[in-house]
């Protein structure tokens, strides 16, 4: 993230990449392939840390959606950011990163339930990178029409295999409140109460990758989604949402594009 860059002190990232199945936030959302585009560009101020705007969005690529959606993509989010990187010691550094977004919701049909809205968010991604294990957690607070917080937390490695090529193991879990949950498992028992909600999916991943030079990373991956807990694994089995698997195999590859 914080690599020197060839149009310094500017930069642009974009990660293109076609996932088997899209997951979002916890919820397994679309059980056929989708594409997502990651784009972010700005200005690196060096001591202060680097300032710019993001742009993500998924798209479909199939009509699987087509009963409730209008078009390919399905939704966009945008909105400016900050990261920095604190070097704590000789190989340990904290990470941050902090952004402001907007989801836009467009092209679902009249006659489902909040066709077309946006929601706005914060979100706070920090990993501790250091030689040995790297802990990370995500968390995000939505806000209206969406009222919820979203967590994930786990732990990675990456390991260098020859000449760029490497592999990083990560295991992590995801959660949020009680309307998170509720918005994950898709029912009704999950109390809206913030006080009330906790770990809803585990996920192990596997990504290999090779790094071709210091601007471009191409990778591929794989990973086992499962819902945890003996109530959310009845209730989601229950659920008659067509993507309600509690336990799922997914893949993808794409490219890193960094100058």
């Amino acid at each position: 993230m914080l690599a020197a860059s060839m149009i310094s002190p500017f930069f642009v990232e974009v990660a293109p990449e076609i996932r088997s199945t899209y997951v979002s936030l916890g919820k397994l959302v679309e059980d056929r392939p989708m594409q997502i585009t990651s784009l972010r560009a700005g200005y690196d101020t060096e001591t202060f840390g680097r300032f710019g705007v993001r742009n993500w969005d998924v798209s479909s690529l199939t009509d699987r959606r087509s009963d409730v959606h209008q078009h390919a993509i399905y939704h966009w989010e945008f909105g400016p950011t900050w990261d920095y990187g604190l070097k704590l010691a000789d190989d340990w550094k904290l990470n941050t990163d902090i952004t402001r977004s907007w989801t836009i919701y467009r092209g679902f049909r009249a006659d489902y339930e909040r066709s077309e809205f946006t929601s706005w968010w914060w979100q706070i991604d920090q990993s501790l990178e250091n030689p040995y294990l790297v802990p990370f957690y995500r968390i995000r607070r939505t806000f209206h029409p969406n009222d919820w917080m979203y967590f994930k937390s786990g732990v990675r490695k990456r390991i260098e295999l020859w000449k760029g090529l490497y592999v990083t193991p990560s295991v992590f879990v995801e959660g949020g409140n009680g309307r998170n949950l509720k918005r994950v498992l898709g029912h009704n028992r999950c109390d809206d109460d913030w006080g009330n909600g906790g770990v809803s999916s585990a996920t192990a991943r596997l990504e290999l990758g090779w790094k071709f030079n210091q601007y471009i990373t191409l990778f591929t991956f794989v990973e086992q989604y499962e819902i945890v807990g003996h109530d959310a694994r009845t209730t989601n089995g229950a659920s008659t949402y067509r993507c309600a698997h509690n336990d799922w195999t997914l893949g993808g590859a794409g490219l890193r594009i960094k100058f």
